[in-house]
């Protein structure tokens, strides 16, 4: 008799295939011919499911179905889109593991993996219908801000919650006047949001680094001439006027190839591709500095080895491969890997051993960003000029509306001040004593309560004065919403929902397994769901904190989050509380660097809540690391070595450091113990990918 599986086993089992399932068709967005096979909106086989089912689903159900991405013509997708993932792909970018230390890219991929896999879930399992609603909510409380969240999404798909949110906005710009439940949301995706922010700017070893890259494309958009074109009342006008601010090529090659002396394919940069290329030039200039340095430490002796691994950049991605898996399989370095497959004297002691794997880890860095401005900014034809000149005119309707709703100079305004305060605050700094100064959650709650009110009026000035608007998106939200409908909601004694619509297909795919096979996973379905269990119990209790945390008694976080008591009535008294517009001079255009003087920041803030901080982390902390010394075991991304090692800044400067204790990981890592679920993904990867495949497949 075949093994049925309990509701909360089914549900396990999908979080577990859908977690890696989703980050593993991310991940393959690094081989060259991904989109092949993806489906619409790019190329589609009649009768051929996506090889990405997943992600397919979402750009197909959510995006290609937004108010003006809707009406974009079918080659800004096929051709121009296209184009630029697939030179991506082309250009191999680098590897975590042959840096020896965790990168941005891998950073912002891992994060963004362990958000989808939510709308992945509840598209394709649906979310279960709510029964026994409770309409009072305390907003000091986590469960109940918690209760809020899941009521209002079972609003949304079940309900006119949508309606009537969007009634009372038109009314009021004051959350004060809202019901008790959209406060509860409210406060819960807030902190939710401030969890995030402080995760990825403060607790990520990529975030200071990350921060620092924000600031320096920060200094070099120019708001005062945005906020000047956005006042033209002809918004047939005002949008000429942005394009040119925007896409103008200020260039010599530019205004010869217009006047036709010249047919240079490179005729320059626009403003967007400018901020890119600035940024990532100040980036290439330190590590080149860098590399120089080694160059001269090493001397004549190492110069063969040295330009062996600045080659390994450009090798081809399948040799790049193969010395990966022989450092893998060998325990030796990859450093040790590349000399090997060379054939090559590699004696070195573990100081030259660990210089020639920062060497070889700059010249990855430096190839990154010079491939990054050559896709963007220096391919022919200019693709990504074309593309953003064809999402503008398919976006015409909705800027035109917005344009006469809402205030978008001092939109601009308000977005400006907020960056620039979120840089204030995020900011990891300590004094000539050793004195560390952490932000905390409650500093990114405190920050986002003291700009919130600019939301809400342009929330209020869309809904009150842009009706057309408010069809438009209100529509795809209703749209968007009935996706996650389910047609009946399971629940066992314990409180677990099944898998939803899949519950019966992956019953099935169970049930097809040896039952060697069954019983091998069973045991860790049930580990899954005691881990599931404390891995909300865990958020809650962070929640719980954070809402009774008190302010920050630092001077200059307290400085920047001054007056957030302070409910502005209208839209000009908002204006006056941005800054002031920087002058030409005010504006330093020139890269942010950390005071060297000082003391290394050590990081000692505790993480905020949200479950999908534990999913991010998880997949983090198994991304391998090429061995540090020159024979040793694969490391992995969660070492405290490691995370140390990724906290270095372009010029070789550590920006913070993590005590063993403080690593990320453990901020946020459940008591109960995350099963080893390789057994499940080996058996049923391949084919839950192939069920969502079907599933998805529509043309």
């Amino acid at each position: 008799m075949a093994t049925t599986l309990s509701p909360g086993q089914s549900a396990a089992l999908f979080d577990i295939l859908s977690h890696y399932d989703t980050y593993q068709e991310i991940r393959d967005f690094r081989n060259v011919g991904s989109l092949a096979h993806y489906g619409p909106p790019f190329t589609t086989h009649v009768g051929q499911p996506s090889t990405a089912p997943a992600l397919q689903t979402l750009v197909t159900k959510y995006l290609l179905t937004l108010p003006g991405l809707r009406d974009l013509p079918g080659d800004w997708w096929k051709v121009q889109c296209h184009d630029i993932i697939e030179n991506f792909e082309k250009s191999n970018l680098s590897e975590s593991y042959d840096k020896g230390s965790i990168g941005s890219r891998k950073t912002l991929a891992t994060a963004i993996s362990a958000l989808i896999e939510y709308p992945v879930r509840g598209t394709f399992g649906g979310f279960a219908e709510v029964k026994d609603s409770d309409s009072h909510y305390d907003i000091s409380k986590a469960d109940d801000l918690a209760r809020a969240f899941r009521d209002f999404m079972d609003g949304c798909i079940y309900g006119t919650a949508l309606e009537e949110t969007v009634m009372k906005a038109s009314e009021t710009d004051d959350l004060s006047q809202h019901s008790s439940l959209i406060k509860g949301v409210h406060e819960f995706v807030l902190v939710n949001v401030a969890s995030l922010m402080h995760y990825t700017l403060v607790l990520s070893p990529k975030g200071q680094y990350l921060l620092k890259l924000i600031e320096n494309a920060n200094k070099l958009i120019p708001y005062l001439v945005i906020r000047q074109t956005l006042k033209i009342g002809n918004v047939a006008s005002m949008i000429s006027a942005m394009m040119r601010v925007v896409l103008a090529k200020m260039s010599v090659t530019s205004v010869t190839n217009w006047i036709g002396l010249t047919s240079n394919a490179d005729d320059g940069m626009n403003l967007l591709q400018h901020i890119v290329s600035t940024v990532l030039h100040w980036d290439t200039r330190e590590l080149d500095s860098r590399a120089s340095k080694i160059e001269k430490e090493r001397g004549k002796s190492a110069k063969e080895q040295l330009q062996i691994l600045k080659e390994y950049p450009s090798l081809p991605r399948e040799e790049q491969e193969r010395i990966r898996s022989k450092s893998q399989k060998e325990s030796i370095s990859i450093v040790t890997a590349i000399f090997r497959a060379r054939d090559i004297e590699h004696t070195l002691n573990e100081h030259e051993h660990e210089i020639s794997l920062e060497y070889l880890s700059i010249q990855l860095s430096i190839r990154d960003r010079q491939e990054i401005i050559r896709v963007l900014c220096h391919t022919s034809p200019d693709y990504f000029t074309k593309s953003i000149r064809e999402l503008v005119d398919a976006y015409y309707p909705v800027i035109r509306d917005m344009h006469n709703a809402i205030n978008l100079s001092g939109t601009i305004s308000d977005m400006e001040s907020f960056i620039r305060d979120m840089i204030k605050v995020g900011k990891i700094q300590s004094d000539s004593k050793g004195n560390t100064i952490n932000p905390s959650v409650g500093d990114f709650v405190m920050l986002l309560r003291k700009h919130q009110f600019s939301c809400h009026t342009f929330i209020h000035q869309a809904c009150k004065n842009g009706p057309e608007l408010v069809d438009w998106y209100l529509g795809w939200a209703k749209g968007a919403a009935a996706e996650f409908k389910r047609a009946e909601g399971a629940k066992d004694e314990a409180g677990h929902t099944d898998a939803g619509k899949l519950n019966a297909e992956l019953n099935k795919l169970f049930e097809s397994l040896t039952k060697e096979q069954q019983k091998q996973i069973t045991p860790v379905l049930d580990a899954q769901i005691e881990y599931l269990d404390e891995m909300h119990a865990s958020s809650r209790s962070r929640l719980e904190a954070v809402l009774h945390s008190q302010p920050s008694n630092e001077k200059h976080i307290a400085s920047v989050l001054s007056g957030i008591n302070s409910r502005p009535s209208s839209r000009p008294a908002s204006r006056a509380q941005s800054p002031a517009p920087q002058s030409p001079k005010e504006r330093n255009a020139q890269p942010t660097h950390k005071d060297h003087s000082l003391p290394t920041p050590k990081v000692s803030s505790g993480a905020g809540p949200g479950a999908f901080l534990s999913r991010w982390q998880d997949i983090l902390d198994h991304t391998p690391i090429s061995p540090l010394t020159s024979e040793g075991k694969v490391q992995k991304a969660s070492s405290t070595v490691v995370v140390n090692a990724s906290t270095k800044d372009v010029d070789g400067q550590t920006l913070v450091e993590y005590a063993s204790k403080e690593a990320p990981g453990n901020q946020v890592k459940p008591r109960a113990k995350k099963p080893d679920a390789r057994i499940i993904v080996d058996c049923m990867g391949v084919e839950f990918r192939r069920l969502l495949a079907e599933k998805s497949c529509s043309w």
